[in-house]
Order: structure tokens, then C-alpha cells, then sequence
């Protein structure tokens, strides 16, 4: 007598067969709102920077290393609720993550000194840096194969246009309120934000599936992307291989990984060194460069703006052509910070040329932002993007530090652009063999430029993924 089993049903197919519609849309919708605070948030330091700086009456040294403390928290939290992500679900840890740095953001402005500015900035850091390895993690899990890329461009766009409200709320809100009231908008924000998360975000079916976990989840996530599916009582959802393992990060170098991830590692340190010093610094050196405070912030914002058009510009092509593909835009931008650090520009040329540096220069960070999980299989990619993302933290410490350091040392701050020229030039050339490491995969596993197609991705194996 046979024993009747359940059906089983693999979500890939599921995945790579969807159309853009209602769900897309509601999933894009809330990880763009909290990627925008996650940029607010992270930068608007930068814009208050020079009103904290003589409110506690701080170095250039100390500013600089106010804004490091705050990068050490996200490199901190990035791994912890990355771990977090792969242990219970993407959607609980960016829960966890909103809330946590809407609360700190808002406890920042109660500092009475410097050393409490550094401890609640480290703190706010710690919830920061969790945000974008998971919802980078989410998006790309419900993003078919041709698409993966251009999704988390998409949300970063969030990210990058949050980075650029700091000027223009900063110029409304603190000369009226002060600088405390853009830290209190930014947690208030954040801690709303929190509502669509509960009620609109999904928790990713493909970890859902490949960990074993809350099956009968799974069927009514996967009918929101498509009414029209309907599954018989008992149905198993599986994705590939079933991985319940613990993560250890000697899993991001196994077999063809250890080359691919070392290379993105470094690409991205020198990456956020460079795009972290423009961002944490711009707005003091725009102001210093001659421009007045509200300009300078102004400025600042548009340069944020340009680099998210720079990001959707590289998009499309990382998905088509692959990671190679990203080395093009920092080489880029090298001339262009070595024109601003060595020649004697005008405003305007200045404002022209530090526009086009921003394009290539955050449009390649972008690129680096979207293909940072895309090479670990869907058990382990949140922390495959949390490890990526934390270590960049290296480079984006270094950035401003490093920028504080060569000022008080009598170079100015226009000598600061020819120095950071070099960061863009060596990632140019990681991300060249990056590229050719990523040609050299199986056309089936994570992170190769072919589109996965659903045979394959019904059929993988933990070879080709691991």
C-alpha cells in the first residue's frame, strides 16, 4: 500500500516568471522609505556637522572622528543583524533595525558632551548598519535573475535621495529650530515608518523555503505576487537545496567564493573611503571652498541627487554585461577629483565638475551596493551582504578620519580631493578582475551574468551555489 505524499513546489520558477504589479510595487515602495531614512539618518551628521562642531566646540579631528565612531557602529551592527536576518527572517531584523536607530537618533541630541555625542553615535550606528544588507537580501529574493541588480539600484536610490534631504530639510529646519531638530524629524520618521513595514513587507519565501521553515507562509506570500496560483493542503515549497545550518563566515571563501569575495571586500573599502569622505565632509568643504553655509548644504544635496542618477545609470548594464561592468565608473571620477584638488576652479566649474565626479564615483558605490549579496545562495546572502557591507565600514571609518587628519595638518581642503583620487583608481582595478572571476562561473550559480533560467534553478546544486 502506497503512502500518498505531498505535493512539493519549487519556488524559482515562481519567481522568475513574475510581472511587475501591485506586489512589486508595495515591496519597492517600503524599502525605498526606509533605505531614504536609513540615508537621512546616517548622513544628516554631515550637515549639521559644522553647528555640532562649535555648539561642543570640536577639532576638525574630533568631527571627523564623530562621524567614524557613527561608520564602527554600522560595521558592528551590519554583521550582528545580518546574522540576525539569516537566524529568524529579513522582515523581524529590519523591524528591529527601524525602530533602533529612530529611537538612538532622537537620544543623540540629549548629549551634554563629547563623549556622549560618540557613545549615542556608535549606538545609532549599531541599528544604521543593518538596514541595507537586509532589505538588499529581501528585494533580490523576490527579484527575477535579469532583474537582481537593477532592484537593489532601485532602493538605493532611496538611500542616495535620503542622503540629499539632509541639505534641504537641515537649511528649513536648523536655523529656526536648531540642529537638534533634524536629528529629532529623522528618529520620528523612522520610528512611523516602522507601521508599513509591519503590515506591507514580505518575508522572503526563497528563505522561507531553503531554510524549512513556516511552510504555510509560504503559499500566501507567493499568491500575493500572483492570485491566480493555488496550492493543494500539505504542499512543501523548497528552493534549491534545504540549508539549515549555522552560518560561519569561512562559508563566503569555500570553493570558486574565495577570489570573488576577496576582491569585492577591498573594491568595496576603497569605495566607501572615498564616497564617505565626500559625504561626511562636503557640506565643511564646500564652505570652505567659498561658498556660504546654506550653498554649501545646497550643493552637498545636488551632488547626493547626481549620484543616484549614476547609480541607475550602471544598473541595467551590471545585470546584462556584469561586475566588470561597475569598474568603469570610478575610473571615471578619478580626473575629476584630481582636477578639483590640483586646478585653480572657478565656482561654477567647481560646482560641474564635483557634480560629474559625484555621478561616477556614488554610482559605482551603487554598484558595489548591488551586487554585494548576489554571489551567496539565499541561505546565507543576508550575511554574504552584512560581512560585504561591514567590511567597506573599514574604508568608510578611514574616509573621514583620514580627511579631518590632512586638514589639521596644513593641506586644506582642497588637497583632500587629489589624495582621495587614488581610492576610485585601485577599485577600478579590483573590480576588473571582479568581473572576469564572475564570467568564469556556471551559468547557474548565484551571481553569474547569465539569467538563471527556472530549469536551472529547480535543479542547482549545492556545488554550483556554494
Amino acid at each position: 500500500m502506497s503512502v500518498p505524499t505531498s505535493p512539493t513546489v519549487d519556488v524559482f520558477p515562481i519567481i522568475e516568471r513574475q510581472r511587475v504589479g501591485r506586489f512589486w510595487l508595495g515591496l519597492f515602495a517600503v524599502s525605498w522609505a526606509i533605505t531614504f531614512l536609513d540615508g537621512f539618518d546616517l548622513q544628516i551628521l554631515s550637515f549639521a556637522g559644522r553647528y555640532i562642531k562649535s555648539a561642543y566646540h570640536l577639532s576638525d579631528t574630533q568631527l571627523g572622528t564623530l562621524g567614524t565612531v557613527g561608520l564602527f557602529g554600522t560595521l558592528i551592527g551590519g554583521l550582528c543583524l545580518g546574522y540576525l536576518g539569516d537566524r529568524v527572517g529579513r522582515r523581524p531584523s529590519i523591524m528591529v533595525a527601524t525602530i533602533g536607530f529612530g529611537i538612538f537618533m532622537i537620544a543623540f541630541v540629549f548629549a551634554q558632551d563629547y563623549t556622549q555625542l560618540v557613545v549615542l553615535r556608535f549606538v545609532s550606528g549599531l541599528f544604521l548598519g543593518g538596514v541595507l544588507p537586509l532589505a538588499w537580501a529581501l528585494n533580490t529574493e523576490f527579484a527575477p535573475a535579469r532583474f537582481r541588480s537593477t532592484s537593489v539600484v532601485i532602493i538605493m536610490v532611496g538611500y542616495s535621495l535620503g542622503s540629499a534631504a539632509g541639505g534641504p530639510v537641515s537649511n528649513v529646519l536648523i536655523p529656526r529650530f536648531g540642529w537638534e531638530s533634524v536629528f529629532v524629524a529623522g528618529g520620528i520618521c523612522s520610528l512611523l515608518a516602522v507601521i508599513p513595514v509591519v503590515f506591507v513587507l514580505p518575508e522572503s519565501v526563497k528563505f522561507l523555503a531553503q531554510k524549512d521553515l513556516k511552510q504555510h507562509r509560504i503559499a500566501k506570500i507567493l499568491r500575493r505576487i500572483d492570485p491566480s496560483l493555488h496550492f493543494a493542503e500539505g504542499t512543501r515549497f523548497v528552493a534549491g537545496i534545504v540549508d539549515k545550518g549555522r552560518f560561519t563566515p569561512a562559508q563566503l571563501f569555500r570553493n570558486r567564493l574565495a577570489t570573488i569575495t576577496t576582491l569585492l571586500w577591498i573594491a568595496y573599502i576603497c569605495s566607501s573611503a572615498v564616497v564617505f569622505y565626500l559625504a561626511f565632509w562636503g557640506p565643511i568643504l564646500n564652505e570652505r571652498l567659498g561658498f556660504s553655509t546654506t550653498a554649501a548644504a545646497t550643493i552637498a544635496a545636488c551632488t547626493s541627487v547626481a549620484g543616484a542618477g549614476g547609480q541607475l545609470l550602471i544598473g541595467r548594464f551590471i545585470d546584462r554585461k556584469g561586475a566588470g561592468t561597475i569598474a568603469l565608473m570610478p575610473l571615471f571620477g578619478v580626473p575629476c577629483l584630481l582636477l578639483i584638488g590640483l586646478a585653480p576652479l572657478g565656482k561654477p566649474a567647481y560646482i560641474l565638475v564635483l557634480l560629474v565626479a559625484n555621478i561616477f564615483i556614488i554610482g559605482g558605490h551603487g554598484g558595489m551596493h548591488s551586487i554585494a549579496g548576489i554571489f551567496y545562495r539565499p541561505a546565507i546572502r543576508a550575511n554574504g551582504a552584512a560581512w560585504a557591507t561591514s567590511i567597506a565600514k573599514f574604508g568608510a571609518m578611514l574616509g573621514p578620519w583620514l580627511a579631518g587628519v590632512i586638514m589639521d595638518g596644513g593641506l586644506g581642503a582642497q588637497g583632500t580631493f587629489y589624495v582621495f583620487a587614488l581610492f576610485p583608481l585601485l577599485m577600478s582595478g579590483l573590480l576588473f578582475a571582479l568581473g572576469r572571476a564572475q564570467k568564469r562561473l556556471p551559468h547557474d550559480a548565484d551571481g553569474a551574468p547569465a539569467p538563471v533560467s527556472a530549469a536551472a534553478g529547480a535543479t542547482r546544486s549545492e556545488e554550483a551555489v556554494a
